[in-house]
């Protein structure tokens, strides 16, 4: 039998010596032997804590065989929801200081010693007993605040927090009660396209995501590709989402719904995207110029987010890029790049900047789908007046 052995990267072996890999083992089929996986050893090496991966592929001793590697983690290490890039809203060591002194406990009494984020904009500090928290978003209505968190369990994956082990704080201590809501129902029912979508005044999580598609001559031999893994992005979202979609090349950006672009709920029978072909050079920053400035102007104060997919060859109107990045706001704006080198303009205005390796038709699809899922798995919270029944102190 042939024995093959790999030494892995170290991001690759502390996955692996974490466990972080349970859930989604390492998997190399035989398509001679019928799909049958092959053996794996994993052995810990010393001096370093390399991990050896050895394959016993059930293949003739002279036959070769293709290895791949199915790592999430490196998509759900890009997909950061609350990124912090002002100075002002990044707590100051006195603040720390003062959530360090708060004695947070859950509705079990149990103290909370670590697993809390700070929203020093709002003044917030969100903490969970039993794993770690990172607010997303935060807004104010005539009720109150209404927080969106990601909820993660002490090995880092995405949960919905078991009742009771949320807590609530201003960074003075004092405690807030707050309402769960859900983020997301999938409807049986869908909305048809229309040209302008209003905001539901019911609609208790809006959010906001513009898919924008390079459709320049170079992208022709992956167009279908991109196309098709829009789509399942489109369809996966929560139905409280309103979706554009749009295609940019060298006359600009389009979003006409004759092409099966446009705005509406983000299902993909209303983004048919037929008449989006390859052809041209590019330019990006028109449209997402356009982009940004119809978020503010019609979104202001919702949770938002800009995909673009591009190979970012040859961007035309470059001058306009510093304008842009002044109407980014807080819209997260997420590049999967496609091209062969670094596109400096886009790193510059992107939230997270991810470089494609591999095959497009397996690897983007898996992006979207960590993307979407991160969205969907959001806790909101809305901040109610404490009962009469209910301390403002722990």
């Amino acid at each position: 039998m042939c024995v093959r052995s790999f030494l892995l990267s170290s991001a690759l072996s502390s996955i692996l010596a974490s466990g972080a890999m349970a859930d989604n083992p390492v998997r190399i089929d035989d398509a001679r032997g019928g799909g049958v996986p092959a053996t794996i050893g994993l052995q810990e090496q010393g001096g370093g804590g390399i991990v050896r991966l050895t394959l016993a592929p059930r293949v003739d001793p002279g036959a070769g065989g293709d290895v791949t590697l199915q790592r999430w983690q490196d998509f759900a290490g890009e997909v950061l929801l609350s990124v912090r890039t002002d100075p002002a809203l990044v707590p100051t060591d006195r603040v720390l200081e003062m959530v360090n002194s708060i004695i947070m406990t859950d509705d079990f009494g149990a103290v909370i010693e670590g697993g809390y984020d700070i929203n020093v904009e709002h003044d917030i500090v969100l903490a969970v007993s039993d794993g770690s928290a990172e607010i997303t978003h935060v807004s104010a209505d005539g009720k109150g605040l209404v927080i969106t968190a990601l909820i993660r369990d002490g090995a880092g994956n995405l949960i919905d927090p078991p009742q009771g082990t949320l807590a609530l704080y201003r960074t003075g201590g004092e405690r807030l009660c707050f309402e769960e809501e859900v983020v997301q129902v999938r409807g049986s029912t869908p909305v048809p396209l229309t040209a302008s979508v209003p905001a539901d005044p019911n609609n208790r999580l809006p959010m906001n995501f513009v898919i924008l598609l390079d459709r320049s001559g170079s992208m022709m031999n992956v167009m279908d590709d991109v196309k098709a893994a829009a789509q399942a992005f489109v369809d996966d979202l929560p139905d409280n989402a309103t979706c554009a979609v749009g295609a940019f090349a060298d006359e600009g950006g389009s979003f006409e719904p004759s092409e099966g672009l446009g705005v509406g709920q983000c299902i993909a029978s209303n983004f048919p995207m037929h008449g989006v072909e390859a052809g041209g050079g590019t330019d990006l920053f028109a449209p997402l110029k356009v982009t940004y400035e119809w978020l503010a102007e019609e979104r202001a104060g919702q949770q938002s987010a800009v995909i673009i997919i591009t190979d970012g060859a040859v961007n035309r109107q470059t001058d306009l890029a510093h304008v842009v990045r002044d109407l980014k706001g807080d819209a997260l704006t997420f590049v999967y790049f496609l091209g062969g080198r670094e596109e400096r303009y886009l790193r510059s205005l992107a939230d997270s900047y991810l470089t494609h390796e591999g095959d497009l038709a397996d690897q983007l699809p898996r992006y979207f789908e960590v993307l979407s899922e991160t969205y969907s798995s959001q806790t909101v919270l809305r901040q109610v007046a404490c009962g009469l029944s209910e301390s403002a102190q722990p």
